[in-house]
């Protein structure tokens, strides 16, 4: 603990820290010199189908839409907005 007062120096990384951080970056550069390598993992790391069942349904970006059809189908209407009201993704 710091007194009142006293001065510290910058946070200093250890070098197992360092490694800890760097070496993955390494590992990843050293797999991506061919093409077919990173097409391989770029075919991995893409949403798989079933992975994000919420972007198939079928969302309404304004909500009188959504309120005229959940009407007409006798469905209630699900609300979703993030923070301040603003949409919670992208359209």
């Amino acid at each position: 603990m710091c007194r009142p007062g006293t001065k510290r120096g910058p946070p200093v990384l250890s070098k197992a820290v360092i490694a800890q951080i760097m070496l993955p970056a390494f590992l990843l550069v050293g797999h991506l010199a061919c093409a077919d390598d990173f097409t391989d993992l770029h075919a991995l790391i893409k949403p798989q189908p079933g992975e994000s069942r919420w972007m198939e349904i079928e969302w309404h970006p304004r909500v009188w839409e959504a309120r005229r059809q959940a009407a007409a189908e006798a469905k209630p209407l699900f609300l979703m907005a993030g923070s301040g009201g603003a949409p919670a993704a992208g359209c």
